[in-house]
């Protein structure tokens, strides 16, 4: 395995930074394509479940979305999983109208920073 250049992806985020300097370099690729897989099928679970408004699906994904995306620092895609969330529970679909572009386009975004860190044949998974 090809050890993925970090720098880029780490920044100032602790978390995942001291995550990946205790697993070394094959248990990064391995968390990092984890991290991966694990936002692109909440990814293509929730864009279906806030488009129908199933405030079952988007409560249980953006519960999944808040877990692995406070795991690694990613606080600003955590902040908007907690917020979709709390307006999911309230039913508030003016909220998730907000909400659900910048949620979307944020997890959309560390989905493809994850994978450019990653050697090709391990991004594809």
């Amino acid at each position: 395995m090809t050890k993925p250049d970090l720098a880029a992806l780490i920044g100032e985020n602790a978390a995942l930074r001291d995550i990946l300097a205790i697993a070394g370099p094959e248990t990064t690729l391995r968390i990092l394509q984890q991290v991966g897989i694990d936002f692109a099928s909440v990814q293509t679970r929730l864009t279906p479940a806030l488009a129908a408004y199933d405030w079952t699906a988007i409560r249980a994904e953006t519960h999944v979305l808040m877990s692995v995306a406070g795991t690694i620092g990613a606080t600003r895609l955590q902040k908007l999983a907690q917020d979709t969330n709390a307006a999911a529970h309230a039913r508030a679909t003016p909220q998730i109208e907000t909400l659900a572009p910048d949620l979307l386009a944020e997890l959309a975004h560390m989905i493809a920073t994850i994978a450019s860190h990653l050697p090709p044949q391990e991004a594809a998974g």
